[in-house]
């Protein structure tokens, strides 16, 4: 990737169509309707779905291994009419910058969904400690894969996404075992919040939020020494736990359980899910979904979630 100046956006090409998901277009809408539109959606407690949700958060899982978690969260999205769709992801890949904004349009598809500029631009202003290097979005899926389901069911009408990753949270979670110091006290995290609560506000448009987040990583795969299999069951129990703190937006609870165990079960939706209790406190949250994948070949295992809010603070 050729880095830009903030003045130079891209249109970053759709990396894992034709792999992960059908790069035909109906054959695409028809594999994504069959999971948002066909089944009738139960949250975790067997209430219906409800729509209109202000922010969800959804799986970033490989399509062709989890893709029914997606459902129940993007159908909670529908009737949502806002102008433009904040995307928090997981950064696999990118370091530097804590917060990784791109100015990007992205292609998929259904089409090419547009970034919108004047938001990413007033935060690269506002925030001088972000990086301009977005490279870190080239390669990055957690964005992508939710950029396809936006562009299939709101692709009806004019949108725009700020698409932010997000690096990793071992510094925080270090900091907070040795002095106990939680993310909020971290001058770039506060600021970032901050900024980008009052960037929506000032842009006089309507927000809707999108948290692209798995849960546990174990087993073999993933540096650990024994078989994801016979951790499941307990890994459940902890996931089941941090469930209860996303759903009730405790985002102080969900943080001390994960650095409590020094990040143990490696969760890899930390740092999106963190950042969007704490910077728009969302209420009325419902647990939709939750599955867990083992991959026998390598003895290693992978859990992943959906949520919707249907409130916020902004």
């Amino acid at each position: 990737m050729v880095l830009h100046t903030i003045a130079t956006p891209h249109i970053r090409p759709a990396q894992f169509a034709g792999v992960c998901y059908p790069a035909n277009e109906q054959k695409l809408s028809d594999l994504l309707d069959s999971v948002v539109i066909s089944p009738h959606h139960l949250t975790l407690s067997g209430k219906s779905v409800r729509k209109n949700a202000q922010a969800i958060i959804a799986p970033h899982i490989d399509f062709r291994v989890g893709l029914s978690a997606y459902g129940p969260a993007y159908y909670a999205l529908l009737e949502n009419d806002a102008d433009v769709f904040v995307v928090l992801a997981t950064s696999h890949y990118g370091w530097g910058s804590l917060f990784i904004p791109t100015l990007q349009h992205f292609s998929t598809p259904h089409g090419v969904v547009k970034t919108d500029e004047e938001i990413v631009k007033k935060l690269y202003e506002r925030l001088p400690h972000l990086g301009k290097d977005d490279s870190a979005h080239k390669e990055e899926h957690s964005i992508e894969f939710e950029v396809v389901f936006l562009q299939r069911f709101f692709g009806f009408r004019e949108f725009t996404i700020v698409p932010i990753l997000i690096t990793s949270f071992y510094p925080f979670v270090q900091s907070f075992r040795k002095n106990g110091v939680l993310p909020t006290q971290n001058h770039d995290f506060v600021s970032f919040c901050g900024v980008l609560r009052e960037v929506l506000g000032e842009s006089g448009k309507k927000a809707a939020f999108v948290v692209s987040a798995d849960m546990a990583h174990i087993g073999r795969k993933f540096d650990d020494n024994y078989d994801a299999a016979t951790m499941l069951t307990t890994v459940k129990e902890a996931d089941k736990n941090l469930l209860h703190a996303m759903e009730t937006s405790n985002g102080s609870e969900y943080f001390r359980q994960i650095a409590a165990v020094n990040d143990t079960y490696k969760i890899c939706g930390l740092p999106p899910v963190y950042s969007l209790l704490e910077a728009v406190k969302p209420r009325d949250g419902e647990a939709l979904a939750y599955e867990q994948w083992y991959e026998r070949p390598t003895k290693s295992g992978v859990t992943y979630s959906s949520l919707a809010y249907y409130e916020m603070s902004l």
